[in-house]
């Protein structure tokens, strides 16, 4: 009998000690998904606030392309104008008689920033960023060979300019090198409609280099 009692007091310790643990234990694993949720929601509010801020500097780009669309005016010359009046400050370098064909490049005769020269021809095949960067340091026209792949804001330039400058193949994105904080990523700009937006730096697009 009394071993009988002692076995029986030994299985509802065990009883209560496997109880605690298994309490334990849930109340663990619900820490552990607390923290995991907490993370999770971190990490959103950290990428919707990375989104936020691309998405304002491209409606920023947007709005600074949307005022500079080339005009014409009726009674002046020939030569066009930017509807918030820039080219009336800069009429010189934003005329076409400061693009002069040299064959494989254009030279400015009055430089608009560091943009001394442009390739009138882009590269023939689809480049990724890295390859884009690469193939600039290739490049020897003119007697130079500091050729470049242009930043966004260079890339915005060549947008404004593309249509009196004389540059070839203008339907397509085009690289820049602005990369993005993400590391993945850089700025891309479409000749085509001005459009700005950022790609992978693995996809490919076309590169147009200018020094």
């Amino acid at each position: 009998m009394l071993l009988k009692w002692r076995l029986s007091k030994i299985l509802e310790r065990d009883k209560e000690a496997n109880k605690e643990l298994d309490e334990w234990m849930h109340r663990q694993l619900d820490k552990g998904n607390e923290q995991e949720k907490e993370q999770n929601q971190r990490k959103d509010e950290k990428k919707d606030s990375f989104h936020k801020v691309e998405d304002e500097k491209r409606a920023a780009l947007k709005k600074e392309l949307r005022s500079m669309e080339w005009t014409w005016e009726d009674g002046e010359d020939d030569d066009p104008f930017f509807v918030n009046g820039m080219a009336s400050r800069l009429h010189e370098v934003y005329s076409p008689s400061n693009f002069k064909d040299m064959g494989d490049y254009i030279e400015l005769v009055k430089p608009i920033g560091n943009i001394n020269m442009i390739e009138k021809n882009c590269f023939g095949f689809l480049l990724s960023w890295k390859d884009a960067i690469l193939y600039a340091k290739t490049v020897i026209k003119g007697g130079f060979s500091d050729w470049r792949v242009p930043t966004l804001d260079e890339m915005i330039t060549l947008y404004k300019i593309k249509d009196i400058c004389g540059m070839n193949k203008l339907d397509d994105w085009f690289w820049t090198s602005s990369e993005n904080e993400d590391g993945f990523t850089a700025s891309r700009v479409s000749l085509y409609g001005g459009h700005v937006s950022s790609g992978t730096k693995t996809g490919k697009y076309y590169v147009r280099c200018i020094r």
